[in-house]
């Protein structure tokens, strides 16, 4: 009789059926981060036995889990420490109020607790994989903390472009008084007012499970991205992670603008990041590879590359927004790739039988920017938040 029928102990039993489905183990806890009940970091640990290896913390997008990433985690946990976590107020971790008012604190909430979660686990450097959204704040960790960061692998991030100077709004948006007009202007106030995929879910009561059933159905199905076993599971996974009470989410009204355009770019910001650093993207990604490009041409103007894998933007064959889903198998040969020369040679062998026995999918079409420019009207980078709008 719940009008949002979902709860903290219900998203971990759906996760815990998504993990069940890999080969190696996994466990699956909460990590205090503060003193309140809701301040709790919600883990997915695996491979701890490899002591010789690097801790690599992975941290998935805007309202999703970490167990987005889950085509991954065989491949890591076998060749690294694997941390897989949901930021504070995100996913399966705790919804404490989030009462920011600006860019600056909306970052330090994460930072700060990212960085408490990393002294509980007593990690003293990481490697750290941030998606989307998780990749940005990944990057604001880097900034800070710049030593506590072995390698900065940033995947389809967000915000790293900055808006061109002389961009302006589509002409078709600009007329008051057409009806894509008006669209615009109460899409732009409902940004404003920090309404987010989440909201949605939550205001649609019973019937959120099944918007996010069409979603994962129509994105993750359409090439055989995910078995009709998997999908059934990990769609309910995905509503537990949005159907919770509002948190972290409420985060984006204050790092973007509308048209997804940061507030305060990366591009600007990493000049002289002197973390490694490794860009992956979709090859039908509506991020825009152009700028991880920029950022690492201007690194490059600073240092030297650290290791092989520093200061390269790697491209995912055929696969949209979401590569650990959509082609994990390039992903996996991609990591491989970047952290190989620090990672010990039994490790490396195992993260590429791991990529070896995944199968690669069908080419991907449905993040591709031709298709979002026929269907929107405009350059996809100037879509206010894709993710939100595709579900």
């Amino acid at each position: 009789m719940r009008w949002r029928p979902t709860s903290h102990d219900e998203g971990v039993y759906y996760e815990r059926k998504l993990l069940d489905m890999l080969r190696n183990t996994y466990e699956a806890r909460d990590v205090r981060v503060g003193p309140g009940k809701e301040e709790f970091v919600h883990t997915v640990t695996s491979g701890l036995h490899n002591t010789d290896s690097p801790a690599f913390v992975a941290i998935p997008g805007y309202s999703t889990g970490s167990s987005f990433l889950f085509k991954l985690f065989d491949g890591l946990s076998s060749a690294f420490r694997l941390y897989a976590i949901d930021l504070l107020g995100t996913g399966l971790s705790g919804r404490p109020p989030f009462r920011v008012r600006n860019r600056e604190e909306a970052e330090r909430f994460f930072v700060d607790s990212l960085d408490t979660w990393r002294q509980e686990q007593g990690l003293d450097k990481m490697v750290l994989m941030g998606h989307s959204m998780g990749g940005y704040l990944s990057a604001c960790y880097a900034l800070r903390h710049p030593e506590r960061v072995q390698h900065l692998i940033l995947m389809c991030p967000a915000g790293v472009g900055g808006k061109p100077a002389d961009w302006q709004i589509p002409a078709i948006l600009r007329d008051p008084w057409t009806w894509r007009g008006m669209l615009f202007r109460f899409a732009t106030r409902v940004w404003e007012w920090g309404v987010t995929p989440g909201s949605i879910v939550r205001c649609w009561g019973p019937w959120g499970p099944g918007l996010t059933k069409k979603y994962c159905r129509s994105r993750f199905t359409r090439q055989q991205q995910l078995t009709d076993a998997e999908v059934e599971v990990f769609e309910i996974y995905h509503y537990h992670t949005l159907g919770k009470t509002g948190s972290g989410e409420f985060a984006l009204r204050h790092i973007l603008e509308p048209f997804a355009w940061p507030r305060a770019p990366l591009e600007e910001r990493m000049a002289e990041l002197d973390v490694p650093i490794t860009f992956i993207y979709g090859e039908h990604d509506w991020m825009d590879a152009k700028a991880g490009r920029r950022v690492v041409a201007a690194l490059s103007k600073q240092r030297a590359a650290a290791h092989p894998g520093d200061l390269k933007v790697m491209i995912t064959p055929d696969a949209g927004h979401y590569p650990a889903i959509d082609q994990p198998r390039g992903v996996l040969l991609q990591l491989a790739d970047a952290c190989g020369s620090y990672l010990p040679a039994a490790a490396r062998e195992a993260l590429l039988a791991e990529a070896g026995r995944q199968l690669p999918h069908a080419a991907v079409q449905s993040d591709s920017k031709e298709e979002l420019e026929r269907e929107m009207g405009r350059n996809p980078l100037e879509a206010a938040a894709h993710e939100a709008s595709e579900l």
